[in-house]
């Protein structure tokens, strides 16, 4: 679901925080990356072990490691540090939106152990089978979609210079 995720974690942060300032690049960096740190491990490392590509990522001891790591080794004021915690909110949100909490042996772990569910199906065939039979995912899509596509026109992404400065800075308005 990555549409969602990217428009869960802008809307979110820009509601919540309301700073122009910020570099979206390192939030939608923080968005993607429980998936892009879990599905290789489920899908490609361990194939036909877990249920889902929901693995430490998309824990909740792991996000507060990697933000304390952060805070301990960034300087107080730093750009390094204020855009490793913008990251760390979109790995925040990503994981809000996904509902993670609705799993706990993925959500707590390793406080509840340390199994992953795991299913017979292989993860590539179980996840088809879960994409047809969830619309959720294809709902939850599409509104990623409608929303972004809103905030991309009202920064008009059409003009070359607001593009280069969104490449360049990480900045929609």
């Amino acid at each position: 679901m990555i549409l969602w995720h990217l428009a869960t974690a802008l809307f979110g942060f820009r509601w919540v925080f309301r700073d122009p300032e910020a570099d979206l690049r390192w939030l939608v960096a923080g968005a993607l990356a429980p998936d892009v740190i879990d599905l290789p491990i489920g899908a490609l490392l361990w194939v036909g072990t877990f249920a889902s590509g929901e693995l430490f990522a998309h824990s909740l001891t792991s996000t507060v490691v990697v933000g304390v790591a952060v805070l301990l080794l960034t300087r107080r004021g730093s750009p390094a540090r204020r855009n490793l915690m913008v990251m760390m909110v979109g790995w925040l949100i990503h994981l809000l939106s996904d509902g993670i909490w609705l799993e706990p042996r993925v959500f707590w772990w390793p406080l509840w152990g340390w199994s992953f569910p795991s299913e017979e199906l292989p993860f590539w065939q179980g996840a088809w089978a879960r994409a047809g039979s969830e619309p959720w995912r294809w709902v939850s899509e599409a509104v990623g979609l409608g929303y972004l596509v809103a905030v991309l026109r009202k920064a008009d992404p059409g003009s070359p210079g607001k593009l280069r400065r969104f490449l360049r800075a990480g900045r929609l308005h």
